[in-house]
């Protein structure tokens, strides 16, 4: 009697609870159950071009002559969501962060330390949209009266892939593998069943390789069809490992942009280049024409305002990442997507 009476008890508070229900909160939690599944390409966020760079001190040629605030600052205050990272190595075993010989200044010296940087601002923010974290391995050749220096490329690759693993979690890091699920292809499966979801995707990180030619070659060799890699490459159209491709023209090669974010890749464009002149002359054209063709991440070297410039960037709508307006539903909303704010 005693149980019977318990569940009677329950069965009238839950009736009790559903009654108190406004129509109003009916209508939204009915809603929320019809919205359109968000995926991870269909988004728009706005990066940095060579993310750790400051400018060099004294005078500098305009394409050194720009500088970037610290990793998690751009994450926090500025809304950058893809970061871009050269990485070169040096013989005390460390893979050091900067540009070339001639600009070397960065906000964080090693790739342990940008990484570190990252990782800490997303633990902190475990419901941001996955970064998208672009590496440049480059080759350092020294010559002296005695002897060439030359490094091994695979090596490089090797060291690389183990720092991420050392530095970033796997449980926070989305792979080729997490897309692949299964699919013969890593293409295939993006064109078959598309991306993962937004919502299970938060709070992680994509590595992608900046690089073509041999150096992705030598990739590719070490982990066939990028199975059990941690990093994507920069894609070719038609190969099987085609996940994410990189189309610094969004004015000159708009339609083949917007074919590829239509198909279901992942593209990242720019929005300027501090020596090409759009920042000094506050020309917007190629910043309308990436966000216009449905670029998923726009690199810039200016993500907030600088004295004496008028140009930055900003992304439409963005809180601070908005739909992408080729490949979103048309239920995605900017605060569906991202609003770390609230």
């Amino acid at each position: 009697m005693k149980a019977i009476s318990v569940i009677m008890v329950l069965i009238i508070a839950a009736g009790s609870i559903s009654g108190c229900l406004s129509d109003s909160e009916r209508q939204i939690s009915d809603e929320e159950e019809d919205l359109t599944p968000l995926r991870i390409n269909h988004i728009q966020v706005k990066g940095t071009h060579n993310s750790y760079h400051l400018a060099p001190i004294g005078p500098t040629i305009r394409a050194y002559d720009y500088s970037h605030d610290p990793l998690d600052v751009q994450a926090e205050e500025q809304g950058v969501r893809q970061f871009e990272i050269d990485v070169w190595w040096d013989a005390r075993g460390q893979l050091y962060v900067y540009h070339n010989q001639y600009d070397v200044r960065s906000n964080c010296i090693t790739l342990e330390e940008c990484l570190t940087t990252l990782l800490d601002w997303s633990n902190q923010n475990q419901e941001h949209v996955p970064l998208m974290i672009w590496i440049e391995p480059k080759e350092w050749v020294e010559q002296s009266t005695d002897n060439t220096v030359v490094i091994d490329l695979q090596n490089m690759l090797e060291n690389i892939e183990q720092e991420i693993t050392q530095y970033w979690p796997r449980n926070k890091t989305l792979t080729p593998d997490d897309v692949r699920d299964g699919s013969e292809t890593l293409s295939k499966a993006i064109t078959e069943n598309g991306w993962p979801l937004l919502d299970d995707s938060r709070g992680k990180a994509m590595f992608i390789l900046l690089s073509s030619g041999d150096l992705r070659e030598s990739y590719y060799e070490k982990y066939p069809g990028l199975n059990g890699s941690r990093m994507f490459t920069m894609s070719e159209p038609g190969s099987s490992e085609a996940a994410i491709f990189s189309d610094t023209d969004p004015i000159g090669n708009g339609d083949e942009i917007e074919a590829l974010v239509r198909d279901g890749f992942i593209v990242r464009s720019r929005a300027d280049n501090a020596e090409d002149g759009e920042a000094d002359n506050n020309d917007t054209s190629r910043l309308e024409a990436a966000i216009s063709v449905g670029a998923h991440s726009i690199s810039t070297d200016y993500p907030e305002e600088v004295d004496g410039i008028e140009y930055w960037v900003e992304i439409p709508e963005g809180t601070p990442v908005a739909c992408n307006p080729i490949s979103a539903p048309i239920d995605c909303t900017p605060e569906r997507v991202e609003s770390l704010s609230d």
